[in-house]
Formats: structure tokens, C-alpha cells, sequence
């Protein structure tokens, strides 16, 4: 048994097999592409079985790293990355017929390509930093909702006379000010009100200042720090492995 484990083992942790199946990914994402065009059914056919390739390849891919585990098979469902592939490639499997299904499937194609995250070890880095962030962007999520919610209510008080289109009332003032802090075409905005209100500009720039400058880059803050702490933490676990292996080879001598 330990052969066979090894087996499946040295295939999974094979440079070339990781090549393969990043190549595989990346096939797969130009046939989600092409298959958006209008293709004779010549070659629709040929990308037809392109694709039932593709998935009978991840499939196996799927079981040479369940049959790699140590111990059993269903230890590779221990790992959130690995179910997240085995879903991806179980609903892929999944039979659609019919032109109401057309969509279904095009979208689970598009989806099989987030695979690259778990292969690409950058991008799982990434990912699991961005979730590690999430508590704390959060807040200042929840507080970014407040900040518009007050100067969305004040805009409706001050400007819904002069420009109902943008500040008729508390909704329609907040998707403005998402317009605003996102700098689409803001000066248009503040032009329609500030021939009625000359200082209204102190209300636009405060918002930005608040929103854009402030508490957006608060986000970016917290995501960079949450990624240079793990950096840090990965790199002290690998001196520490480094000098646990050096102090075992001394002993042995």
C-alpha cells in the first residue's frame, strides 16, 4: 500500500504534473472564451470534445490527489482548497441539456477556471490573506455604510430641490455618492448644485476626503499588513524547520 501511496504521491508533487495542469487551466479558460463566439458546428464539435477532455482530466487529476493522502483517501477533504476543487470538477460533471441549460453550462465552465488559485501557491497566498482581512475590513465597511448614509441624508436636505435626479431622496443620494467616491464623473455632479449652493464643494471634498482617501486606504492597509504578517510567520516557520533539521543532523554526528 505504501507503494501505491508513493506512487500517486511523486505524480502529484511532480513539477511537470503542476506544468500540466496549470496548462490544462489555462486551455480551459480559452475555451470558455471561444465559446462565446458564434463558431461553425464543425468546429463546435471539435470544442465539445476539448472540453470533455478537459474535465475528464481534472477528474483524474482530482484522484491522484485524493489516492496521495498518507492515510485514507477522504483526508484530502480535510483541506478547503482541495474541496473547493472537487466541487468545481464534480459540477462540471453535471449532464446539462437543452438551450435553457446553454447558460448553465457556459458558467460552470467560466468557474472551473478559479482552479489556477489552488494550483498557483501566489494565489493562494493571496486569497487566504484577503480572508484572514476580512473581520477587520468589515468595520470599516460597516463605518464607510455610515459615513454615507449621514451625507447621503444631507444631501437629500440640502440639493433634492435643485437636482432631484441625483438627490430625490436618501437611495438615490447614496448611489450618487458611490459615484462620487469612486471619482466617476463627480465634478459633473457637484456642477448641477454648486451654482445654487457656491460652498457646496466643502461637502463634496469632505465626503471624498472621508470616504476615498481616509477609509479606503484603510482597506488596502489592513489587507497589505495581513499579508506581510503571514509572510513574516512563513518565514520564521521555515528558519525554525531549518534549524530543527540542523540540530538533529549534529546530533547524529
Amino acid at each position: 500500500m505504501s507503494s501505491f501511496i508513493e506512487f500517486f504521491l511523486s505524480i502529484r508533487d511532480s513539477k511537470f504534473f503542476t506544468g500540466l495542469v496549470i496548462s490544462v487551466i489555462v486551455a480551459s479558460a480559452i475555451y470558455a472564451g471561444a465559446s462565446s463566439y458564434d463558431i461553425p458546428n464543425n468546429y463546435a464539435v471539435m470544442l465539445d470534445y476539448f472540453d470533455y477532455a478537459i474535465t475528464v482530466f481534472f477528474l483524474v487529476e482530482i484522484l491522484i490527489r485524493m489516492f496521495a493522502e498518507a492515510n485514507h483517501p477522504l483526508r484530502f477533504f480535510k483541506n478547503g482548497w482541495n474541496v473547493f476543487d472537487f466541487i468545481i470538477v464534480v459540477v462540471s460533471l453535471v449532464p446539462v441539456d437543452g438551450a435553457e441549460s446553454a447558460f448553465v453550462a457556459r458558467l460552470l465552465r467560466i468557474v472551473r477556471v478559479l482552479r489556477i488559485i489552488t494550483v498557483v501557491p501566489a494565489f493562494r497566498h493571496i486569497v487566504e490573506s484577503l480572508f484572514k482581512s476580512m473581520p477587520r475590513v468589515a468595520f470599516i465597511a460597516l463605518l464607510m455604510f455610515i459615513v454615507i448614509y449621514i451625507w447621503a441624508a444631507i444631501g437629500t436636505l440640502i440639493f433634492s430641490e435643485v437636482d432631484p435626479e441625483h438627490w430625490r431622496n436618501i437611495g438615490i443620494a447614496a448611489l450618487t455618492l458611490a459615484q462620487v467616491a469612486t471619482y466617476d464623473d463627480w465634478a459633473a455632479v457637484m456642477t448641477n448644485v454648486l451654482e445654487a449652493y457656491p460652498y457646496s464643494w466643502i461637502y463634496f471634498i469632505s465626503f471624498i476626503l472621508v470616504t476615498s482617501v481616509v477609509l479606503l486606504n484603510m482597506v488596502i492597509g489592513i489587507i497589505v499588513d495581513v499579508m506581510s504578517r503571514d509572510a513574516r510567520e512563513n518565514l520564521f516557520d521555515n528558519v525554525d524547520s531549518n534549524d530543527h533539521v540542523v540540530t538533529k543532523e549534529n546530533e547524529g554526528l
